[in-house]
């Protein structure tokens, strides 16, 4: 149920926020204890009960469940609106502050008492329902939950039987049947990984029947509540028939490893669910031993994580379009009707199979919603129509009404901390490639990533990465509905739109007197945005997440409202025009992150400087009046920031970085000598809690003396990426063993004179590199025959002194891009490079006639996986 993760992850955010503002809340220190005694039992309860799902088919306690979250939620919002009050309140310095101070006294005072109030509410509330759900006697045990009999029948597979509407996978099959063949031991254990619904079931039973030179076979079903003797019996039954299979388990596990070390036996374990699980099975099999074979189904990679894993991927489009034919038409329309070929039903079909992301199980519910179908109409209604069908299994036979069910089951065995993050998922485009920046910001503002999942060198945003690695090795593709976009009585909390024409006014009307969460507005083009007519203020009030991409304001101005956002965590205003940052946004008192990469240039005022609780600041490009009379911008301020994105050395006083200790990741821009000095000198000593840094240095005077010794340093600074435009005497002598994630180099107007590739072919992590406008000044370059081991690009763009480039046997052997244009003096035999296998794009041009005409000579005989353009 994900309304108990919902619930779950309501308090433990509310807990994170007791804890947050505990010094501000002084006066009332005795309410927020009974609230944090209540949520603590609540939060140990609703854990178990999220194991135990099955006893909570309820409407009545779903109920009960809901009410909880709204509790969490309201307290969340009162808490953090006192505390924005009260430290308002209590920093007055001066004597017209204190004279201020002293009239608000009264305030603070009715205040407290309104928070009191609220705090008794809350706590005895959340007692009752505490007492009404232990009610219902939620035991301690199994972490996976009890499935009914319909359920678990409907999940049962077998070996035998014959698929019906097959298509695809020969190449699937011809590759797992080669392994199984295989009698050196080398694979013993055969994995299929994948999501619900792709067909792991269906290739596994395929491999099964081909029967292999097996002298035994067994196919079991595990699903997600294991019984280990049972599961034995079962294996014993179908490896020896008519033996009598009633014994203990520990005999049972010691016979089935001697029967496999006596035969050649074929064991399917089809849908493993938990690591746990395999770790119990695996004792009955003699791994190490026989000539016996395990093959392994699931969802879960790392329970693949065997000796051999096939990830298994969706049908091709034309894969799908066979598979919704046969299903959908009867075999004579299928052998050649005009219906199977009419090119109208083929563009619905094709569409309605991209609309199923090509996933069979979905493809097949689909074929069968359109079994019968003769008319065009009717393909067009199931179109638009086929999220409901695909939910509802509407017009399908039984045996295909399970696509939601199959689905869904991956997402019910989440932990409660992944259930929240990943329905958020549902905020994005469809069908559209998600940014993980975003997806991290957007659950720290929302309270779903837990502080008690924190290592003791880890931010919030290392444990957002690890949730969504999890997430992905667990193969969690397709998204499911639930209350995580409303409250208990139906109110919309959280709103995502992307916008189509002019149509966001409408919508939001709909939603006017909701009290939103977040809102997202995800525009595919600039789009004028009336705020203040749009988003009323009871809209906003308890706002925490406010997306505004590809927005245009009125006067190119950020709208003032914004100002009322005092709950506001996070704050994007990605691709957007406004040219300024009011400094009513820079007082806001719980933003935590910010996006300003807009589309002009734009300018800060100081007092961002003032933002003390920021830890992610993303900057685009800076207006250089943006610093007040010319003094550059202040940073020492932001001492909690652990992104920070756009710095400039025109903009922002460079020494100030020595105050953020706390940076994760950086991505700089740098115009001059000293401040160089510093970026550098501050990223190496951060050199082991930076995930990423990123520099970009433009400076006339690296060929000095100083600039020398500051060029030397780069060598010591663990940097990503690294673009440097300006001459140099020579390029620093890289240390393969210090430089290990330089994954990107661009050099522009550098003017080396000895060769760069005896330097740069020996960086381990290297996989694109620019050499560009003069960065070498030399004639003659060689890449040795180990060298560039990862390198994927290589851009040579007008290098005009280069005469002769030799490519030694060996060296890049991963390259795949190579651009050449601008070289007009090169003399080299292009067949070195050109019949590289690896290489699949070529562009060339600028050169010399003699280069190109035996370019174009030589283009005939190009291998057929290459794309090359010449110009």
């Amino acid at each position: 149920m994900g309304d108990i993760a919902a619930a779950t992850m309501a308090l433990e955010t509310l807990r994170d926020l007791l804890i947050e503002e505990a010094k501000f809340l002084s006066g009332v220190e005795g309410q927020v204890e009974d609230v944090g005694r209540e949520l603590q039992a609540m939060r140990r309860f609703l854990k178990d009960a999220d194991k135990r799902r099955d006893r909570y088919n309820s409407d009545i306690v779903r109920g009960w469940v809901l009410e909880l979250i709204d509790l969490a939620t309201r307290a969340g919002d009162v808490l953090e609106k006192y505390a924005v009050e009260v430290t308002s309140k209590r920093g007055a310095k001066n004597l017209k502050q204190r004279l201020k101070r002293f009239t608000c006294i009264l305030g603070e005072c009715l205040t407290l008492h309104e928070i009191g109030k609220e705090t008794a509410y809350i706590t005895s509330r959340m007692a009752e329902l505490t007492k009404k759900l232990e009610s219902i006697s939620i035991g301690e045990g199994s972490s996976s939950f009890d499935c009914n009999d319909d359920q678990r029948l409907l999940r049962q597979t077998y070996g035998h039987g014959i698929d019906e509407h097959f298509v695809g996978m020969k190449n699937d099959i011809d590759l797992l049947v080669s392994r199984m063949q295989n009698d050196d031991r080398t694979y013993r254990v055969i994995s299929i990984c994948g999501m619900g619904g792709l067909g792991k079931t269906t290739l596994a039973r395929k491999i099964y029947q081909h029967k292999l030179g097996f002298e035994a076979h067994a196919w079991v079903c595990i699903t997600q509540k294991l019984q280990a003797k049972s599961i034995f019996q079962e294996i014993f039954r179908q490896l020896l028939p008519g033996e009598n299979n009633e014994r203990e388990e520990a005999e049972l596990v010691r016979e089935l490893y001697d029967i496999q070390k006596a035969k050649k036996c074929l064991v399917v374990l089809d849908d493993i669910w938990e690591t746990d699980h395999w770790n119990i099975l695996k004792n009955a099999f003699p791994l190490a031993e026989s000539n016996s074979k395990i093959l392994i189904t699931t969802r879960n990679q790392t329970i693949a994580d065997t000796e051999f894993v096939y990830k298994l991927e969706c049908l091709t489009e034309d894969e799908s379009w066979d598979l919704l034919q046969k299903i959908a038409l009867p075999i004579h329309d299928y052998e050649g009707s005009s219906t199977a070929n009419s090119e109208h039903f083929e563009a619905i079909g094709r569409e309605l199979v991209r609309k199923c992301g090509c996933l069979p199980l979905a493809v097949s519910v689909v074929g069968g919603i359109l079994r019968g179908q003769r008319y065009l109409s009717d393909w067009k209604k199931v179109l638009e129509n086929i999220d409901s069908h695909l939910k509802h299994g509407k017009g399908v036979d039984a045996n295909h009404q399970r696509v939601v069910h199959v689905l869904n089951l991956s997402y019910d065995v989440l932990p409660y901390y992944l259930k929240l993050c990943f329905l958020y998922l549902g905020c994005f485009p469809e069908d559209e490639d998600i940014n993980v920046e975003d997806v991290y910001l957007i659950w720290m503002a929302e309270g779903l990533i837990s502080s008690d999942d924190k290592g003791r060198k880890e931010t919030l945003w290392d444990v957002a990465e690890r949730y969504l690695n999890e997430l992905a090795s667990k193969c969690m593709v397709q998204g499911k509905e639930e209350n995580f976009f409303e409250d208990s009585q139906g109110k919309i909390r959280r709103l995502a739109i992307n916008l189509v024409d002019d149509d966001a006014a409408c919508i939001v009307a709909r939603f006017k007197n909701a009290n939103l969460r977040s809102i997202l507005l995800l525009n595919n083009q600039i789009t004028y945005i009336d705020f203040k007519n749009l988003f009323s203020d009871a809209l906003l009030r308890s706002l925490k997440v406010l997306v505004l991409e590809r927005c245009e304001f009125e006067d190119n101005k950020l709208p003032y409202a914004l100002r009322k956002l005092v709950l506001l965590k996070h704050l994007s205003i990605r691709y957007s025009w406004f040219s300024e940052l009011p400094e009513f946004v820079c007082k806001l008192p719980c933003l935590q992150s910010m996006d300003l990469r807009s589309l002009g240039d734009l300018m800060l005022p100081n007092s961002i400087n003032k933002m003390g609780r920021l830890r992610h600041l993303f900057l685009g490009n800076l207006s250089r009046t943006t610093a007040d009379g010319g003094i550059s911008l202040r940073l020492d301020g932001l001492t909690e920031l652990e992104t920070l994105i756009g710095f400039s050395s025109e903009i922002f006083d460079t020494n100030h970085l020595r105050k953020l200790i706390n940076l994760r990741c950086f991505v700089g821009y740098v115009y001059d000598i000293g401040s160089l000095s510093v970026v550098v000198e501050h990223i190496t000593k951060l050199k082991d809690q930076l995930r990423e840094a990123r520099l970009d240095i433009e400076v006339s005077d690296l060929s000095s003396e100083e600039g020398s010794l500051v060029i030397d340093s780069l060598t010591h600074c663990p940097l990503n990426y690294l673009r440097i435009d300006g001459p140099l005497r020579r390029l620093p002598t890289w240390d393969p063993q210090l430089n290990q994630n330089l994954h990107t180099l661009r050099l522009f107007n550098c003017r080396i004179l000895d060769d760069p590739m005896e330097t740069l072919q020996h960086l381990p992590a290297l996989r694109s590199l620019w050499l560009c406008w003069g960065a070498f000044a030399g004639t003659n370059m060689v890449c040795g025959s180990k060298g560039f081991p990862q390198l994927k690009s290589l851009n040579l763009l007008a290098l005009r002194n280069l005469e002769e480039w030799r490519v030694e046997e060996g060296a890049m052997p991963n390259l795949s891009d190579l651009s050449i244009f601008g070289c007009p003096k090169l003399k080299m035999n292009p067949q070195g490079i050109i019949f590289m296998t690896s290489i699949t794009k070529l562009t060339i041009g600028g050169m010399s006639s003699n280069f190109m005409e035996r370019l174009r000579r030589e283009g005939e005989r190009l291998p057929q996986n290459q794309s090359y353009t010449i110009n």
